[in-house]
């Protein structure tokens, strides 16, 4: 009986080892999935941590806002936009635009 509980405890054990490895490597969400915008990593193409203005695509109809008020996604205002300032920005440009 003693065996039994050991190897019930280790399968457990273990089982929480992989919950908790297979939650650190999955993606991490982005925030821009109603919009329909990209996320930041699709336009952070050289992985800097930060995007500029012509970082922004031109012809991404769910980014025309962003490419015309940049600056006020960029909320330090140090002419780059990051991650969070994006899905930021992008969260809150699709809610004020919902019905």
């Amino acid at each position: 009986m003693k065996n039994s509980l050991s190897l019930v405890s280790l399968t457990l054990a273990a089982a929480l080892c992989a919950n908790v490895a297979m939650a650190q490597n999955a993606p991490a969400p982005t925030g821009s999935s109603d919009s329909g915008a990209p996320s930041f990593s699709e336009l952070d193409k050289d992985n800097k941590g930060y995007i500029v203005r012509k970082d922004v695509p031109k012809d991404v109809s769910a980014l025309k806002e962003l490419r015309a008020h940049f600056n006020e996604a960029d909320a330090d205002h140090d002419g780059k936009v990051t991650s969070a300032e994006y899905n930021a920005y992008i969260n809150k440009s699709s809610t004020q635009h919902k019905p």
